[in-house]
């Protein structure tokens, strides 16, 4: 290495050096419950912060995304200990069906050298999360003077959806539809899920209606569709014979990525052509990122994604 080489390095080390964050305590303290051991822990409520946002969002993302995630993951996380939903013995758990994804930091790096990045990047990522959750400290999304519901996801194309249009039909003012712009070259952005009519059936009779069979249906190509649709352009539910099934129940039961497919019957099974990736109501992580990276705040992606909303810095 130059003399040049070396001055630069030096100078990018001291540069780095500086943005360092510390990693501030909020001197709040937060019981979550590790699910695969039933173990209860009891931290910081930073360290669980920053645990959930490198665990739910890239690190790489833009600081305005993770910011932004920041700032609902903690909003989200105060709603459910008010909540009491984890019961009288923890506040949040690890699994992000319930709660939240939260791994601590000697878990992510693990996971970050198994991806292949290198101790620099790692540390990066680190700093880089750090940063989001301690520059804003104390900030929370409220609307009516409540913290808000703070749902999110990964990425809506076109759309988010209006939450009464997927759990139980109760219209929220701040979780309706708008308009999202995503990278075309998002991952997961399209996936596809063929089911055999045998694994179809067995699912359906197990999980809705026991006494279901494929053969018992005429013209069976002309009798599975797509019955309606939702307000923002995704499957409502499916009609197969007489039976209707709503598009949110087949997520889950069969791991669709998205209720925005396309629906297609072969000779020997069905076929599921899926655009996005999660529930698609409240704030798009792809979406947050493409915001951060065309010059947004966070304060303006989180405003985008929830109608209304107030953020405000909680003592």
């Amino acid at each position: 290495m130059s003399q040049e080489e070396k001055k630069q390095a030096l100078i990018k080390q001291e540069e780095k050096e500086e943005k360092q964050t510390i990693e501030y305590k909020a001197n709040q303290t937060i019981r979550v419950k590790m699910c695969k051991t039933n173990e209860v822990v009891a931290m910081d409520i930073n360290d669980y912060l920053r645990g959930v946002v490198s665990s739910e969002m890239p690190a790489a993302y833009n600081i305005e995304a993770l910011k932004a995630q920041a700032i609902v993951a903690r909003t989200y996380t105060y709603r459910k200990m008010l909540e009491n939903a984890e019961g009288p013995d923890a506040d949040m758990c690890d699994d992000f069906n319930h709660c939240q994804a939260f791994y601590n930091k000697e878990k992510l790096f693990s996971i970050w050298t198994n991806r292949g990045f290198d101790d620099a990047t790692k540390i990066d990522y680190w700093d880089r999360v750090n940063e989001a959750v301690v520059s804003t400290q104390n900030q929370v999304i409220t609307y009516n003077g409540e913290y808000i519901k703070a749902f999110f996801h990964a990425s809506s194309p076109i759309k988010t959806e209006n939450i009464d249009q997927i759990w139980g039909g109760i219209k929220i003012p701040y979780l309706v539809s708008v308009d999202n712009v995503e990278y075309d070259d998002y991952p997961n952005r399209n996936s596809e899920v063929t089911l055999s009519f045998s694994n179809f059936e067995k699912q359906i009779c197990e999980e809705l209606d026991s006494g279901f069979l494929l053969s018992k249906i005429n013209n069976l190509k002309d009798k599975i569709k797509i019955n309606s649709y939702t307000t923002s352009g995704r499957v409502y539910e499916i009609k197969v014979g007489e039976l209707l099934i709503s598009a949110e129940k087949l997520r889950t039961l069969f791991g669709l990525k998205s209720t925005q497919f396309e629906l297609s019957v072969l000779d020997d099974g069905i076929s599921f052509k899926v655009t996005g990736y999660g529930h698609g109501v409240g704030m798009s992580q792809v979406g947050a990122n493409y915001m951060a990276d065309e010059g947004k705040s966070c304060l303006d992606i989180i405003k985008h994604y929830y109608t209304g909303v107030e953020i405000i810095t909680i003592k």
